[in-house]
């Protein structure tokens, strides 16, 4: 029995989560919404994005605890096994595109995004709502992530 075009089954890393990024822009100039966890030169983690759509960025130090939300959320949601990209069946000219991507201690990502399409479940929207939850009180900065 042959296995052509049977693609292999993704699992889930099993390093830790040390790098998060969503993305998604609309007709409008600029990030609809942005932010990304990345680890500074100390090895702190350091969340920076939007608390409202189309709005200044935030930046708040978040421990490993925190991350280790962010890998339940994607493990939960199965976000590990996305397809590398979302397209709808017809030509749309206008709308929403995103990206997302996580990074792992073991070298494993995952990376994935789309236009006018979105993968089933709600692994995106439990992402931005905890970003967005965590930098409420975060501190505004200069960084209005164009260069990500």
């Amino acid at each position: 029995m042959s296995l052509v075009g049977c693609a292999p089954k993704k699992l889930m890393p099993a390093g830790d989560l040390v790098r998060v990024m969503y993305t998604q822009t609309g007709t409008m100039a600029g990030y609809e919404y942005a932010g990304r966890i990345e680890q500074d030169s100390t090895g702190t983690f350091v969340l920076t994005a939007m608390k409202e759509n189309y709005g200044p960025m935030f930046e708040k130090r978040i421990d490993a605890e925190t991350m280790k939300q962010f890998r339940q959320i994607i493990e939960e949601e199965g976000m590990y096994a996305y397809k590398d990209s979302y397209e709808p069946k017809y030509v749309v000219y206008d709308g929403t595109m995103w990206s997302f991507s996580a990074g792992f201690s073991d070298g494993n990502s995952i990376m994935t995004g789309g236009s006018n399409e979105w993968p089933k479940g709600n692994g995106l929207d439990r992402i931005i709502g905890y970003m967005k939850q965590l930098v409420e009180d975060g501190v505004q900065t200069a960084d209005t992530g164009e260069t990500w």
